[in-house]
């Protein structure tokens, strides 16, 4: 009987030995590698504390957003550019725009304020001789003059500005009221506008002068800039051919207009004198624009019976653009008289003005160009 009962002492000791082999125990050598317990989900302070270098929250954050980062830095790379002024090319102003009609005789000078113009177009008059339409739009000066009457040829051109404010003297009667029932805004001093005053420089004639900012405060919202179909680029591949110009010279019947060239734009002249504003500044552009017209006496005679000329500038025509001291040659077409000016090249692509100021010679028919 004991010995019944040592025998199954025996076979259960085996048992429990077995049972404990099979299960492990915590100084069982094998425990780690066999069957690990179940490790919680890293938190950001586990990561830190791993084998990895330690990394704040803040670098958490960014690792964890890097896809959107990327994706954030290549939207902002590929962003369209700032919207530029379409008269100049450069950054866009917020000022309206003025067109002054200033005088362009040697009674009229010295000019008050051109050198702050954008653009500037010489246009065919009477008796042979010319004036300057000088458009203000990023500067608009205190004082600018002589200014002088409005003419048929201004109000066929400025409509493709929209809704300028015209700057004048006054002006024939049949030319007052078509202004008067135009897209323009007409500024006359004959009617009394103010920002107008007399100078104490030459005659009762060429003495008329104006401020800009006070003619733009009382047309408050008038004069928003548009698009009149020049467009602008830093480079133009077609200049690595074109012929190198280095003066202009254009005469405009009695008048004659030089433009030289050097370090990257033209310097402007009333035959060989430069102009000069007042205060001594000279008159320099980026583009010279010699924009080919035909030109018809209007129907006004002036005092001693010379013919006006219009300068017909919708239709098309030939022209030739001068910029970095190349000329590039093409034709110009406006449909409309409130439409834009395309300036195709001789293959039917859009020249592009260099960004800057611009004087573009209504030159008609008559006139001569030389190159040199």
């Amino acid at each position: 009987m004991r010995a019944k009962h040592a025998a199954t002492a025996v076979v259960a000791a085996l048992v429990a030995a077995l049972a404990v082999a099979c299960s492990g125990g915590s100084n069982s050598p094998s425990t780690t590698s066999s069957s690990p317990s179940p490790t919680p989900t890293p938190t950001p302070s586990t990561v830190a504390s791993s084998s990895a270098p330690p990394t704040t929250s803040s670098s958490i954050v960014s690792s964890t957003t890097s896809t959107s980062t990327t994706t954030t830095t290549s939207s902002t790379t590929t962003a369209k550019p700032k919207p530029k002024d379409p008269l100049t090319g450069t950054a866009l102003s917020k000022n309206p725009v003025l067109a002054v009609k200033i005088d362009n005789t040697a009674a009229g000078f010295p000019q008050y304020g051109i050198a702050a113009a954008d653009i500037i177009y010489g246009e065919q008059v009477e008796g042979g001789l010319t004036r300057l339409i000088a458009i203000f739009h990023h500067t608009l000066p205190t004082e600018v003059g002589a200014v002088r009457s409005i003419r048929s040829t201004d109000l066929q051109l400025l409509p493709t500005y929209g809704k300028p404010i015209l700057v004048a003297s006054g002006g024939a009667p049949r030319w007052v009221r078509a202004l008067k029932s135009s897209t323009l805004v007409g500024v006359l001093n004959d009617a009394g506008a103010a920002g107008f005053w007399r100078s104490s420089h030459g005659d009762g004639t060429h003495n008329l002068h104006a401020n800009l900012q006070t003619v733009a405060k009382a047309h408050a919202g008038k004069g928003k800039v548009q698009f009149i179909g020049f467009r602008f680029a830093a480079k133009d591949s077609r200049l690595a051919k074109a012929r190198k110009v280095s003066t202009i010279d254009v005469t405009m019947l009695a008048t004659r207009f030089v433009f030289t060239y050097a370090d990257g734009k033209y310097l402007a002249h009333h035959s060989s004198t430069p102009y000069v504003d007042q205060n001594g500044k000279k008159v320099y552009v980026q583009n010279v624009l010699v924009q080919h017209v035909t030109d018809r006496p209007d129907g006004q005679l002036d005092p001693i019976g010379n013919p006006s000329y219009r300068s017909t500038t919708i239709g098309s025509g030939k022209f030739t653009l001068y910029r970095d001291g190349k000329a590039i040659s093409g034709t110009w077409n406006r449909k409309t008289i409130y439409g834009p000016t395309t300036f195709l090249d001789q293959n039917g692509k859009p020249v592009t003005f260099k960004p800057g100021k611009t004087w573009v010679l209504l030159a008609p028919q008559t006139s001569s160009v030389n190159k040199g």
